[in-house]
């Protein structure tokens, strides 16, 4: 099943919005925490992908951690990795139509960070 996950955290000047495929039997509830991988092992998502969502603080701060740049995308993982781990709770689930073929209903996972 497609889905569309939706992180809001500090660290992004947007909404980060991210198309996944979701394997699992049923959808997780509000509330409940999802795993980065979920995310992360989505093939657009890497480095190029991210950094537009990344506020100055935050492509500063990740570009510290860049120890060569052969391992960019490693490094990037190992730090965004983190960044889901603090904004991977379930605010909301909303079904919305697919962008790309309004015929189909997908739903909106929205995640972040209940603690404020």
């Amino acid at each position: 099943m497609n889905v569309r996950f939706i992180i809001d955290s500090s660290l992004f000047k947007r909404s980060m919005s991210i198309k996944a495929n979701w394997n699992f039997p049923h959808l997780p509830r509000v509330g409940e925490q999802i795993s980065p991988l979920v995310i992360m092992l989505n093939p657009e998502f890497d480095y190029v992908f991210a950094v537009e969502f990344l506020t100055d603080e935050a492509r500063n701060d990740l570009e510290q951690r860049f120890s060569c740049n052969e391992k960019v995308e490693e490094d990037f993982k190992a730090w965004i990795y983190d960044v889901i781990c603090e904004s991977n709770i379930i605010e909301s689930i909303h079904y919305v139509p697919n962008p790309e073929d309004y015929t189909e209903i997908i739903p909106e996972i929205y995640l972040g960070d209940l603690s404020y």
